[in-house]
């Protein structure tokens, strides 16, 4: 579609150029037939008063049609092209018949005729006019109307081939013009796909990008390094970089070279902080042979936080490797060790044999935890009503002995709150929570109490919330809880936070964990809520 209005435009500019060009031809014979001598300078004695009107009439139906033109009347572009190509037609072969003929002052204009058409009608439809137009002079000059004396044949001949030789380079060039112009326009439009193609990839890059000018101003960002610089004044012309962020203006003069990652602490009242950015990666690199240099930043407490969590899924896969080579072997020990323990009637060895046994059973669970984990089985969603899911839920999760003193308190939940989850997997993440709050939530009277609680958090979201009344979590253990093998207790796997965030991350969701301003942890939960799913159905 761009390539066919490109080649419409160059056609109307074509029409333009060559109705300017012709006005500005007839308007000069016009005024040169007009002057007092031109009697004397023309000689063509009673022909000149026909001329004079000739050369008046074509400057006027040249400024008229000019105007026509510019109108666009008729809006087709190959309707003007016809209409100039007859129109030039006429005017010429008038101006030659009152001129002299071939032998006159006007003889030029054929020539000039015939690089017009070359480059209005171009290939087959120009040299059919040549041949027309060759035919229209040869019969003009044998009826004699062309000059008052006869041309000789062989100046007709040399005339005529001079035409063919004009037509024939001017098609010529034209067609390189041609040529030129597609390709220009070609690698125009390539260039503008590829613009905007490197515009598309510098937005959505995951490095936040700045582009400096030599006077040191941002003439082009992406939206990450407009976050991450904290600067909230963009706009579409230049600024400068001090203005943007001070701390990299400063950089930049200390940094004269492309140097290698600088750290940027940022202070407590730069507006970037305020986005929990306390610090950034900045690297400056000069292109070559040009004015421009670019600033990549990046987060770096994110980038600490991603190359953190890389570290623990390798370490998840590597234990649940080890885990997997661990269990057979484990079984084969736990059933020696209750083969012996029927044949030992010592105490002391049976008191030992029943350590080995509840020591194996806990390296089975741990075992089984850290495979369920590396290869949890796909969720299964459909909708579940938390009013009356999780009541029932709650007293079937009490029959466990680990829970049964556990007091939890379900409060109201409106019937129409739905989440979108998988049953099975959100019973494991609760029970999780609970025997979480059993084993650390007691309360100074020596009671583990649970509230669980859900509101609609937005459109798209639950918020599902359990809260203890224990005392709280300590800052530094609270930054590590979802940590896989974690723990506080000696006696815990440290995988039971962990699988409640994959569980809920596999649900469509995530989990937040923080202490209660009146004491306790309280955990969020945030599930896709059923309505949305059922408005898009």
């Amino acid at each position: 579609m761009t390539a066919e209005l490109l080649q419409q435009d160059g056609a109307w500019r074509r029409l333009w150029g060559v109705s300017a060009y012709r006005l500005l031809i007839a308007a000069a014979i016009a005024v040169l037939v007009q002057l007092p001598f031109s009697a004397s300078l023309l000689d063509l004695g009673p022909r000149l008063r026909p001329l004079s009107l000739v050369s008046l009439v074509a400057a006027g139906m040249s400024l008229f049609y000019l105007l026509l033109l510019l109108m666009k009347l008729p809006d087709q572009s190959r309707w003007h092209v016809w209409l100039q190509v007859l129109l030039d037609t006429v005017l010429v072969l008038l101006l030659l018949h009152y001129g002299g003929g071939i032998s006159g002052p006007f003889s030029i204009l054929p020539f000039l005729l015939l690089v017009s058409v070359a480059s209005l009608l171009r290939g087959k439809g120009a040299f059919l006019f040549v041949w027309i137009l060759l035919l229209l002079l040869v019969v003009e000059s044998l009826q004699g109307g062309m000059a008052s004396v006869h041309p000789l044949f062989g100046q007709l001949f040399i005339y005529i081939l001079a035409l063919v030789a004009v037509a024939v380079l001017a098609d010529s060039l034209v067609r390189s013009l041609d040529r030129g112009n597609r390709l220009a326009q070609q690698r125009d439009q390539e260039l503008f796909n590829l613009n905007v193609l490197n515009q598309e990839i510098v937005q959505y890059m995951d490095v936040g990008v700045l582009v400096l000018d030599r006077h040191n101003r941002v003439i082009l960002s992406n939206p990450l390094a407009r976050k991450l610089t904290g600067y909230r004044f963009w706009g579409n012309v230049p600024v400068a970089i001090d203005l943007v962020q001070a701390r990299i203006a400063a950089m930049l003069i200390k940094q004269q070279g492309d140097d290698d990652e600088v750290l940027l602490p940022l202070g407590p009242d730069d507006p970037a902080a305020k986005d929990r950015t306390p610090s950034l990666l900045v690297r400056k690199i000069t292109l070559p042979d040009s004015p421009y240099r670019l600033l990549l930043l990046r987060d770096a407490l994110a980038l600490r936080v991603r190359e953190h969590e890389a570290q623990l899924a390798a370490l998840g896969r590597l234990a649940a490797n080890i885990a997997h080579e661990i269990r057979n072997p484990l079984s084969v020990i736990r059933h020696a060790a209750n083969l012996l323990d029927e044949n030992l009637e010592n105490k002391g060895s049976r008191h030992l044999f029943a350590i080995l046994e509840r020591e194996t059973v806990r390296i089975n669970d741990i075992v089984e935890s850290v495979l369920e984990m590396a290869r949890p089985g796909p969720a299964h969603l459909e909708p579940i009503a938390l009013s009356s899911w999780l009541p029932k839920l709650v007293v079937q999760l009490q029959t466990d002995p680990q829970l049964a003193e556990t007091h939890v308190l379900v409060e109201d939940i409106p019937g129409s709150l739905l989440v979108y989850a998988d049953p099975a997997q959100l019973r494991q993440v609760i029970w999780n929570l609970l025997h979480n709050a059993a084993q650390y939530g007691i309360d100074a009277e020596g009671l583990c109490r649970m509230e669980i609680s859900a509101e609609r958090f937005n459109k798209d979201q639950v918020m599902l919330t359990l809260r203890d009344f224990g005392p709280g979590i300590r800052p530094e253990v609270m930054e590590r809880i979802f940590e896989p093998f974690f723990t506080t207790n000696s006696r815990g796997t440290g995988l039971g936070l962990p699988m409640v965030r994959e569980l809920i991350s596999m649900n469509g969701g995530h989990v937040q964990c923080e202490n209660h301003a009146e004491g306790g942890v309280l955990f969020k939960i945030f599930l896709p809520c059923w309505n949305l799913h059922e408005e898009e159905t």
